[in-house]
């Protein structure tokens, strides 16, 4: 529909001046776009606005497997070269080298490490060959076969069947539904070099590319460049005529069932689709759109709250309405629930729709929602100079597929500000209704529900539950009052500094307060408005009592879904309405911890939160009934998939069997009780090893008040001797174990571990991590490429902050199940290969590049300085010279130290192996 213009171009909407558009005589189009974060970076992105609905009949999977061709030998890249080029110059194949194909669009993403001219003129020659030099070779095309089968093997689950049937019902006209982008096996085999050449042909031509590059860099060389390059590009065959996309017809009430054994839940909705005249970006159509999700959010926040009811029959739910893909138009509403509870649950979606559409909604339910989106509005705004490249290249070619005018922060505040201010009930309600006015409704119920009745059709029996519900009354939503927090009473005293240390090279600041709790901080300017924090204490799972596998998993989700004392989770949820901060709680193997985002003006409330997380913690009844349902459907699934077997019985057996590591049997797990999560967190919460940690932008005597008034004001117990097991995980040298899964789904899987040892030696640590990304290579080009065995095999090694002398270096690889002793084999040679004849010194600079790349960005993240240097400070001082040497030291790694490690580590005789297959 808007082939070669610009969205704005069609639209009253303004488009962000921050952006350069370029369009070439040949149609060829260009987004350029100047953004500091990260600092030298570039994110290049070429856009094909063509994807797997593009494909004839006999093409059903080409477009995706085009993208992986493109990679395997173009005009400037000799097959096998193209990757060995991208590790050369920094850039991490992968993370930095990515593409993706969808039903519209082919995306090739190339993030430069550099800026500079070399490397834009660099990055320009991939985007060329991709444009219009690939090569195809029928060899190539032929070795790639395996990886792209094992591809869409890796995807095969019990809720991507589901999904498949479930799209043939909802779309049984529309090309899309035998359009998916993975495409057909058959095609997958058959697929010759004439037939790449007719897609690659017709569809890579010039007006329906558009290149994006955002980063630091020079925007006028570059559009010079892009001009020397691109206009040349020609289409090579004519144009041809689109498929007809199909129709939407449904009418009435339609009932679909579909069962899948090995799913865990059971899936019910109501739905509506039809097809929509494809319609331009507008303000109106974006106030209209704007108008119908306040409607969805307060439906989700309804929905929310049932969940967490102590008789709710699902165990979530949510409701969504938009455009798909320019021409669907959609509305949904959906739970989740165990089997038995299908009815009731069908049941309570459509009373809970039945009753927004009947009545509406609150004032106070259009209150929050306006808080909301003027307060994200305005984060917006704040953080708007320093986001990140990649995700703005991202958001701008998101736009242009959708044919939506990209705009700033700023624009959309001026534009949209007033309109959610002005909106009213009535128009909420109007918006809703007109969401759900087609005539029709789907009525489907997937997953583990067995629907069987005598001689009545599953199909009939939700028709029925359908009608039964619609018999029930629904009433009238009542106003809620407004919830307050804070609600403790403000401490009568601030807590005293008794010392303060300052790191001044690293900008690091820790104080000690009189209570024993520690305060670290440092003030960043990588992501404006952005504050992010940590208050750690204890031992976290390395704790967890023998006869309580599983504790630490179970206690996790309670706490987050517990809320406070005195302020249930959906109340305090209401409470920090327009509010951005939020604390969430996680249990590491070496340490508790309760993590915050927030911003800059909010810091007080940031540590209100900590502190009613500390005094008043929830553990309610509630909101473990809700976990332990989540958990116990979670178990339904896990021995019917390749992950639920190593989750219950690969990652313990590579600790030995020691309890803390994976997933305990159900029988087990589900013993465990609400006390033991207060026993066993309650244990450590209020001892005087609390640590505080804090990274961002912030001010910080802001910090230190807020701190010494919320936090270093509780009084703390001396911590006695360290609630800690004595016993240590133990790596069973030699073994194997064979696992075998109940399923239908052809994958297998092979872990090939070896001992090493835990965290604490630095050096070691980092040439172990190095050692990783080498076998990683190893592995993607031996058993990915040379084999075609596997889609993404990857190598790590995992060393214990928790557990001394305990760390596993694993090599993971997805197989064909009839192929993992081969594949338990070849991961064997290359460990013999490694440890006998070291690491070459080309494998091992095409590793190591990328890597000094990635660890220049990191240490410009928030997300470094409080996860790896900040937090635990107190215990191990030695992170700050750590981070200190981090760059240093990774760039002073040597192959031959590698080779020594690979000689020490990589010894057969002590691999453990697990495979895991279908029965």
């Amino acid at each position: 529909e808007s082939l070669n213009q610009w969205p704005h171009e069609r639209s009253d909407l303004p488009v962000d001046p921050a952006l350069i558009l370029g369009k070439l005589s040949n149609g060829f189009r260009y987004v350029l776009m100047e953004n500091n974060e990260p600092r030298d970076r570039v994110s290049m992105h070429l856009n094909i606005q063509s994807g797997s609905m593009n494909e004839t009949d006999e093409q059903q999977g080409l477009a995706h497997f085009l993208e992986h061709m493109l990679f395997n030998g173009t005009e400037h890249f000799a097959p096998g070269e193209l990757i060995k080029y991208f590790q050369s110059i920094g850039m991490d194949f992968g993370g930095d080298v990515n593409a993706h194909t969808s039903f519209f669009e082919t995306v090739y993403d190339v993030v430069l490490p550099k800026g500079d001219s070399e490397n834009l003129e660099k990055g320009l020659l991939v985007m060329g060959d991709y444009a219009c030099g690939a090569l195809l070779l029928s060899a190539e095309i032929d070795r790639e076969r395996g990886v792209v089968l094992a591809e869409k093997r890796s995807r095969d689950s019990a809720s991507y069947r589901t999904f498949l049937e479930t799209l043939q019902f909802e779309m049984p006209d529309m090309l899309m539904s035998k359009r998916l982008p993975i495409g057909t096996e058959e095609t997958i085999k058959k697929a010759d070099r004439k037939l790449f050449k007719d897609y690659y042909d017709t569809w890579y031509r010039p007006e329906l590319m558009i290149l994006v590059v955002v980063g630091d860099f020079d925007t006028d060389f570059a559009a010079s460049l892009i001009e020397e390059k691109f206009s040349t590009v020609t289409a090579r065959a004519p144009v041809r005529s689109l498929l007809d996309k199909g129709t939407i017809s449904h009418k009435g009430r339609k009932a679909f069932y579909h069962y899948e054994k090995e799913a865990g839940n059971t899936d019910v909705s109501i739905e509506l689709l039809r097809k929509v005249e494809y319609e331009p970006d507008s303000l109106s159509l974006q106030k209209r759109q704007l108008v119908k999700s306040f409607a969805d959010r307060i439906i989700n926040y309804r929905l929310r709250e049932i969940v967490r009811s102590p008789d709710s029959p699902f165990t979530s739910a949510y409701t969504s309405s938009g455009i798909y893909l320019k021409h669907i138009e959609y509305a949904e509403i959906s739970a989740k629930c165990s089997p038995e509870n299908w009815d009731t649950s069908l049941a309570l979606i459509e009373q809970t729709l039945r009753k927004g559409l009947t009545y509406g909604f609150t004032e106070a339910e259009l209150d929050r929602i306006k808080k909301e989106y003027l307060s994200n509005l305005d984060k917006a705004v704040k953080s708007a100079a320093t986001r990140k490249s990649q995700s703005l290249s991202r958001s701008i070619i998101r736009s242009m597929n959708n044919d939506r005018v990209f705009m700033s922060p700023v624009q959309k505040q001026e534009i949209f500000s007033p309109i959610i201010e002005s909106i009213t009930l009535a128009q909420v309600h109007e918006a809703f209704k007109k969401t759900w006015e087609p005539d029709h409704r789907l009525v489907l119920v997937t997953g583990n529900a067995v629907l069987a009745s005598g001689d009545i059709l599953p199909e009939a029996m939700i028709l029925e539950a359908m009608g039964k519900s619609r018999q029930v009354a629904v009433s009238r939503p009542v106003n809620k009052a407004d919830v307050i927090f804070p609600y403790l009473p403000a401490p009568a005293h601030k807590g005293q500094v008794v010392s303060t240390d300052e790191t001044a090279d690293l900008g690091i600041i820790s104080m000690d307060f009189q209570n024993g709790v520690r305060l670290n901080m440092k003030k960043t300017d990588f992501k404006a408005n952005e504050v992010i924090a940590t208050l750690a204490f204890g031992y976290g799972k390395s704790s967890e009592p023998e006869n309580k596998p599983g504790l630490a998993v179970l206690s996790s989700s309670v706490i987050n879904e517990s809320g406070f004392g005195k302020l249930k989770k959906e109340d305090m949820e209401r409470a920090l309405a327009g509010k951005n901060t939020h604390v969430t709680f996680s249990i590491k193997n070496n340490m508790f911890v309760f993590r915050g985002s927030s911003v800059t003006n909010e810091i007080s409330l940031l540590f209100q939160l900590f502190q009613t997380h500390l005094i008043d913690p929830g553990y309610r009844e509630d909101a473990y009934t809700l976990s332990m349902e989540r958990f116990h459907q979670r178990y339904q699934s896990l021995p019917h998939t390749i992950e639920g077997a190593i989750m219950l019985k690969g990652t313990r057996f590579f600790a030995g069997g020691d309890s803390r590591f994976g997933l305990p049997a159900y029988d087990v797990f589900k013993e465990l009780k609400l006390q033991d999560i207060r026993d066993f967190v309650n244990n450590s919460v209020k001892v005087d090893d609390i640590e505080i940690s804090i990274v961002g932008d912030f001010d910080p005597e802001t910090v230190i008040e807020a701190v010494s008034i919320y936090i270093g004001s509780i009084p703390l117990q001396k911590m006695d001797s360290p609630v800690k097991r004595s016993q240590g995980p133990e790596f069973p040298n030699g073994q194997r174990l064979d696992l075998t899964v109940s399923t239908h789904i052809p994958k297998g899987l092979v872990q090939v571990a070896y001992p090493t040892d835990d965290f604490w030696d630095i050096r070691r640590t980092r040439r172990l991590s190095m050692l990783g990304e080498v076998y990683s290579e190893r592995l993607r080009v031996k058993i990915r490429e040379k084999l075609g065995a596997s889609y993404s095999p990857y190598a790590y090694n995992r060393a214990s902050r928790a557990y001394k002398g305990y760390g596993v270096f694993q090599a993971v690889i997805q197989v064909d199940p009839g192929k993992t002793d081969v594949v338990v084999k070849e991961v064997k040679n290359i460990s013999t290969d490694l440890a006998k004849n070291g690491v070459t010194e080309e494998v091992f600079k095409r590793a190591l590049d990328p890597v000094l790349t990635g660890i220049k960005d990191m240490r410009r993240t928030n997300r470094y300085w409080l996860n790896s240097v900040l937090t635990g400070l107190k215990r191990h001082p030695r992170q700050l010279e750590w981070a200190r040497t981090f760059q240093e030291d990774y760039a002073s790694i040597t192959a031959d130290e590698l080779s020594a490690l690979a000689g020490i580590y990589l010894d057969n005789k002590k691999a453990s192996v697990v495979t895991v297959r279908p029965e």
